[in-house]
């Protein structure tokens, strides 16, 4: 089974092709974009529209060096502290 592996920017390894990012949308420019998290930021290909400033999980694919986003989950009105402890012991269980 192919499914998308929770992710931080800085940890995005060779060998991840599909994997889910959560973070701030940090500028928007024609068919990509910068997401950034507290390890980094990456640029993104997209034909989804997104505003600078937003919070989203980003569903992506990496083909080759570049990151496309197959789907954008607004994450706006979370508990950013609570998402934050989750996701770490998440992380320690993979």
């Amino acid at each position: 089974m192919d499914f998308y592996k929770m992710r931080k920017v800085g940890s995005i390894g060779k060998e991840d092709t599909k994997f889910s990012l959560v973070g701030r949308i940090k500028e928007v420019e024609n068919n990509r974009f910068i997401l950034e998290d507290e390890t980094g930021e990456i640029s993104i290909i997209s034909n989804f529209k997104v505003k600078a400033g937003e919070l989203v999980r980003v569903f992506c694919r990496k083909i080759d060096d570049e990151i496309i986003a197959d789907f954008i989950q607004s994450m706006e009105g979370l508990d950013w502290e609570l998402w934050k402890k989750v996701e770490s012991l998440y992380l320690k269980l993979l």
